[in-house]
Formats: structure tokens, C-alpha cells, sequence
């Protein structure tokens, strides 16, 4: 078994057949409740969150994961004499990195690394993936942080969400603005910032608001992949995956899975990119 494991949190929805492929790799998760009901993020999906949300008309909430489940996979493998890298959702997302910094403190802050990835879904996957692959090929710890480190200033995070209802209600947007912009149909273009979503454009129909992320798009030329996100609107997903793949036709073309976690901030019809500059 290697010596150093991967950790990420259930915001990258991992494919289940790559964990399936590295016994090193592990997910913590991130839970999602509406009133008393309560669900780890993989075991819901956004199309029941919303329409169980609907029925309750309760908004779903979602909570970070807690210390004792990092705990649970980091203790034994460092009893084991293993080297832990954690990769978690942006901190300007989610809490979820200061949980990890906390236990690291907790457990051995020496053989634990905490990264922020600054990004979510398909950039975790892809940072997890290089990790994974500098350990079976030798690398050390250190040498695996600082080219993840590299890979998440290197990393860009676009969102077109369809309302602004899910903003607002998780905090993100203030009352006025979401008002505002639902009465004249704005369609924001966001994006990460440091790790924090602010606002690149805002443009009249999903249809302008789609050419102008596009543009902001070509500003980069040389990429290592393109992922495409999208929630409970695969058509839209399918139909700019084949706009990009015409611009980029050299370029890998990614799914950017988005779990309820995401979704319960996002709400549905989000069309979304993550990508990451060449290194």
C-alpha cells in the first residue's frame, strides 16, 4: 500500500471508479438537511433535494464535515506511519478546510497537509488525480503539495446560476440584489475570486450571460482541460461542451460533477466551467 493517501471531500465528486481503482484514496462528506431530515451529499441527488425542497417548502441547507470524520479516516493511517494530503472545496465556499487544518493540529500536523484547492467538483478531482499519480511514481509529500499548490493558482471556476433564489437564501447575495435581479431577469456571470464567488458581468437572458463567459474563456489559450458543470440541465451542459469543443478542439473536454452540496447554493439550472491553466 502507498505510503502516502489522498483525502478530498465529497465537493470534487469523485467518480466512484477511480476510488475504486486507489485503495490511497478517501472521501469525508459534507452533509445536506431540509428540516429534520439529514443526508451525506452522495446520497441525494440535486434533482430530490429540489423536489423534496419544493414539497416541504423548506430550503436546504448543508453543513461542513465534522472533526470526528476526518478523525475517523486520518487516525489509523497515521497510526499506520502513512503521510496524509487532504484536498478540500474553495475556503471561501466552505469551512471545510479549517475543519481539516484543525485536525491536522489535532492528529500530526507534520504528516497531514491540508490544501485549499480554491475551486470545487472536476479541479479537486484533477488535483487528487496528479497527487495520486506523483506517489505511484515516488514522489514525495512535499513535492506532491507544492505542484497541487501550482495547479489551484493555476485553476478558474466560472458560474451562471439560473436564479438568484439559492444565493440569497444560502447568504451568498444580498435581498436587494437577488430581488432586483430576478424582477429584470440579470443573469450574473460569477466567478472565484481567492476562492469567494464576486461577479465578472451581469447580462440580460442566459444566452448573452453564455457568450460573455465565453470570452472571458478565451482570455485562455493554452489550457490542460476544460470541465463543464451543469445541474438538472444536461442539454444546456451537452450543448456548450459541443460551442467549447469547438474552440478548444486540442483541449480536454471534462464533466464537472456538482453534488447537492453545491446545488443547495446553487439551485437548479446552473451552468458552470472549471478550468486550469498549462503548468
Amino acid at each position: 500500500m502507498s505510503q502516502i493517501h489522498i483525502v478530498v471531500d465529497s465537493i470534487g465528486q469523485v467518480p466512484a471508479e477511480m476510488l475504486a481503482m486507489h485503495p490511497n484514496l478517501h472521501i469525508v462528506s459534507l452533509k445536506v438537511r431540509i428540516g429534520d431530515q439529514e443526508w451525506q451529499e452522495n446520497e441525494i441527488s440535486t434533482k430530490e433535494l429540489f423536489q423534496i425542497s419544493k414539497d416541504k417548502k423548506l430550503h436546504p441547507m448543508t453543513s461542513q464535515p465534522a472533526l470526528g470524520d476526518f478523525i475517523e479516516v486520518c487516525k489509523p493511517l497515521i497510526a499506520a506511519g502513512k503521510e496524509i494530503i487532504i484536498i478540500t472545496v474553495s475556503g471561501g465556499l466552505s469551512g471545510t478546510v479549517e475543519g481539516a487544518r484543525s485536525v491536522a493540529k489535532m492528529l500530526d500536523e507534520e504528516h497531514i497537509h491540508v490544501l485549499d484547492s480554491a475551486t470545487a467538483s472536476v479541479g479537486m478531482v484533477q488535483m487528487a488525480k496528479a497527487a495520486l499519480e506523483m506517489a505511484s511514481s515516488g514522489c514525495n509529500a512535499k513535492e506532491i503539495v507544492a505542484t497541487v499548490e501550482v495547479m489551484a493558482k493555476a485553476t478558474h471556476t466560472f458560474l451562471i446560476p439560473d436564479t438568484l433564489e439559492y444565493l440569497y437564501k444560502g447568504g451568498r447575495i444580498g435581498g436587494a440584489a437577488a430581488l432586483f435581479g430576478s424582477i429584470l431577469q440579470i443573469r450574473p456571470l460569477l466567478h472565484l475570486v481567492d476562492g469567494k464567488i464576486a461577479v465578472i458581468d451581469k447580462v440580460r437572458t442566459k444566452q448573452r450571460v453564455i457568450n460573455r463567459m465565453l470570452d472571458e474563456l478565451q482570455k485562455y489559450q493554452t489550457l490542460e482541460y476544460i470541465g463543464i458543470g451543469q445541474i438538472d440541465v444536461p442539454e444546456e451542459g451537452e450543448a456548450l461542451a459541443a460551442r467549447i469543443k469547438g474552440m478548444y478542439p486540442n483541449t480536454p473536454i471534462l464533466p464537472a460533477r456538482i453534488g447537492s452540496v453545491l446545488g443547495a447554493h446553487l439551485g437548479p439550472g446552473l451552468l458552470g466551467l472549471v478550468f486550469q491553466e498549462k503548468i
